[in-house]
């Protein structure tokens, strides 16, 4: 099938789903500039069924989300070509509301799936689908892609990459660990985390929190949880004049229960893929930052990187202290670390 042959109207679908082999496999989104992300959600939902269709977003239809005035950023017409291209794609629609719910009710897919950042009992889709007994099914995204950080990437200042950085692990360092925490009401502050980050931001580093979250691995909770936590998170710290640049995770643990996730990978400490991510993503300088953690893989992911400084505090885990490490310092908390730096040094901005 050429690829035009594979971008067809709404009114024109149902002649060619009666070609493509069965279960069918739904999904919708903008793709406004296709990226690694997509490509892996989109191999893996083609991997549940028969055959893929992709409900393509109009631009009218784009515009609704309010991704911003200029979004999107590539016409319909063309994002679903781009989306043809993918051999794991059967086939590319387009819908004009603001969610696909009447061209779902037209085709009774069998399977509906959307990426692990929704909830899918809360969806309408996921009610339609299953009214004739289709599945509605969630995808972990690529942790790290997105278009509209990668719109963002590309219009940065230039005279902000080169940007250091406080590279911070989160459970023992800004909230005290008590495993697998993924709900706001059990998420504690450690005394003075809050006075020591909006040190290290006064001094200028971007704020960035890297964290291993293997409870996502293990099936203790879902992305949607991990990502509500985040964002009341920043929240909270935001009314405290602490302003987060940027939170990277990852889900992944080789012996974890949930098999997408169930894998080695680059990004869990001590390897250095996050920091690296991060990097890349906010423009910062590795030599120039500096990283916080309270376990030795922390230690280990920051020399891998090529990290400036690297510093370890206590913490309640098990793991933290357990193995010797060659941190350039060893702090009772991050308040203790920040205090100890800048009161002897003068890298605290005057203004």
């Amino acid at each position: 099938m050429s690829l035009e042959d594979k971008i067809c109207l709404p009114q024109d679908l149902q002649s060619k789903l009666a070609t493509l082999p069965r279960p069918l496999v739904m999904t919708n989104g903008v793709f406004d500039v296709l990226h690694r992300g997509h490509v892996s959600y989109l191999h893996r939902a083609a991997e549940l069924g028969g055959s893929l269709l992709i409900a393509v977003n109009s631009d009218a239809s784009a515009r609704m989300l309010g991704k911003g005035p200029d979004r999107p950023l590539n016409a319909a017409q063309d994002r679903a070509y781009v989306l043809a291209g993918l051999a794991s794609v059967a086939l590319v629609t387009f819908f004009d509301t603001r969610t696909p719910v009447e061209l779902i009710q037209a085709i009774r897919p069998d399977i509906y799936v959307k990426g692990g950042d929704y909830d899918m009992e809360t969806l309408e889709e996921t009610r339609v689908v299953r009214s004739w007994g289709g599945q509605s099914v969630a995808i972990p995204f690529v942790d790290g892609f997105s278009t509209t950080a990668l719109v963002k990437r590309i219009r940065q200042p230039v005279q902000a990459v080169g940007r250091k950085a406080a590279f911070l692990d989160r459970d023992g360092v800004i909230n005290k660990d008590k495993a697998y925490v993924h709900r706001w009401e059990d998420f504690e502050f450690v005394p003075g985390a809050i006075d020591g980050m909006r040190r290290l931001q006064d001094a200028g580093y971007a704020l960035v929190i890297v964290t291993n979250q293997s409870g996502l691995a293990r099936g203790y909770y879902t992305e949607a949880q991990y990502r509500a936590l985040t964002e009341a998170l920043q929240q909270e710290l935001a009314g405290q004049g602490v302003k987060l640049d940027g939170v990277y995770h990852c889900p992944h643990h080789p012996k974890g229960s949930v098999p997408e996730l169930a894998i080695d990978c680059d990004c869990r400490k001590p390897e250095p893929g996050l920091l690296l991510q991060a990097t890349r993503e906010l423009g910062l300088s590795l030599a120039e930052s500096l990283m916080v953690g309270d376990k030795p893989s922390d230690i280990e992911a920051a020399r891998a990187a090529g990290v400036g400084r690297a510093y370890l505090v206590q913490s309640d885990n098990p793991e933290s202290g357990a193995v010797p490490v060659q941190a350039d310092g060893h702090f009772v908390s991050l308040l203790d670390c920040t205090t100890q730096l800048f009161s002897a040094s003068s890298e605290v901005n005057p203004t």
